[in-house]
């Protein structure tokens, strides 16, 4: 696999939460922003969210802003989660015009992915879910979850879209909420350009595991994007790739190098307490430096693979930590 590195915005957000609402930072201006990740070395995408700003009114001007920083659009994330009219769901909605609003949202984002030669939309389905049982219908939310997606996917098959499961928050309960339900999920809508968002930390917080679900994803051929962050499993509080569950992660890595993957791997942080440009900058190394740990241990895959088919795990982690902890 290719690796191409991207990021939000938020990742130098205010970080505004229910426990500060105003924040733990000031906000930067957008070219402020531009110009730490046009120094971060590693760092060549943006991910640009729709409508939201900062999203000039002109995509021409936009691509020839971020030349002037030696990025390039990477894909395209709508918003539709932060309006209270989704409350109830934004694709499964029993309003119908609360799910035609998210339609539309999703159909001006596909517009804009082709203008823009980005590589993939997102779909995250945020509060499509329930939170107390008698709350929802759940084969009515199921049937209109898929209704909905596929009208979006249905209207311009060359463009790819990526659904993002996730097992809870803001919901108590998600109607996507692991990689299985995800797949049932994309099987049930039958398009090619609909696919996967494969989140890490999502993954790892639904109990996951990353190489797995990663390997399960591809080999139906609906690996679409990657997002980067790490948790201890029990909430999504998008810490920093690579910094608490290692191992998994660097499995993850070994197999997604098996992988023809070719979009990009998102860098999906928050950094509340410490320096924001600090902590991006740490993020994209750590990326970096574990895709390196994976490429050493992807040289000896003939024996690591050899390894795993005949169970010989104390035999694989004692090459893997010669390997790569090799002090001399």
């Amino acid at each position: 696999m290719e690796l191409k590195v991207d990021a939000h915005l938020w990742c130098l957000g205010t970080y505004a939460e229910r426990y500060v609402p105003g924040g733990y930072f000031k906000d930067m201006h957008l070219e402020e922003k531009l110009e730490i990740f046009s120094k971060i070395d590693g760092l060549t995408g943006l991910v640009v969210f729709y409508p939201t700003n900062p999203l000039p009114s002109n995509p021409e001007n936009l691509k020839k802003l971020l030349d002037n920083y030696n990025l390039k659009v990477s894909v395209i994330e709508p918003e539709v989660w932060s309006n209270e009219k989704f409350k109830f769901g934004a694709f499964s909605s029993t309003g119908q015009k609360i799910r035609k609003e998210a339609v539309k949202i999703l159909k001006e984002s596909i517009d804009l992915c082709k203008e823009l030669n980005a590589d993939s939309v997102l779909l995250w389905p945020a509060h499509d879910g329930f939170d107390y049982p008698f709350q929802s219908d759940y084969k009515m939310a199921w049937d209109l979850l898929v209704e909905t997606v596929r009208e979006i996917g249905e209207y311009d098959k060359t463009v790819k879209i990526a659904v993002e499961a996730k097992s809870k928050d803001p919901r108590q309960k998600q109607l996507i909420s692991n990689t299985g339900k995800a797949l049932a999920f994309i099987n049930d809508v039958g398009l090619d350009n609909v696919g996967c968002a494969l989140d890490v930390g999502h993954a790892l917080m639904a109990g996951e595991s990353l190489a797995e679900s990663l390997m399960l994803i591809d080999s139906h051929n609906k690996l679409f994007q990657i997002h980067l962050n790490d948790n201890y499993k029990d909430a999504d509080p998008d810490m920093v790739f690579g910094t608490v569950n290692f191992w998994e992660i660097l499995e993850f890595f070994y197999y997604l190098n098996k992988t023809e993957y070719n979009s990009w791997c998102t860098i999906d942080i928050i950094s509340a307490r410490d320096d924001r440009e600090k902590t991006l900058e740490l993020a994209v190394k750590m990326t970096w430096k574990i895709k390196q740990l994976a490429d050493k241990l992807t040289k000896y895959s003939k024996v690591i693979d050899e390894n795993l088919m005949n169970y010989r795990f104390s035999d694989n982690m004692d090459l893997i930590m010669d390997l790569i902890f090799k002090l001399s």
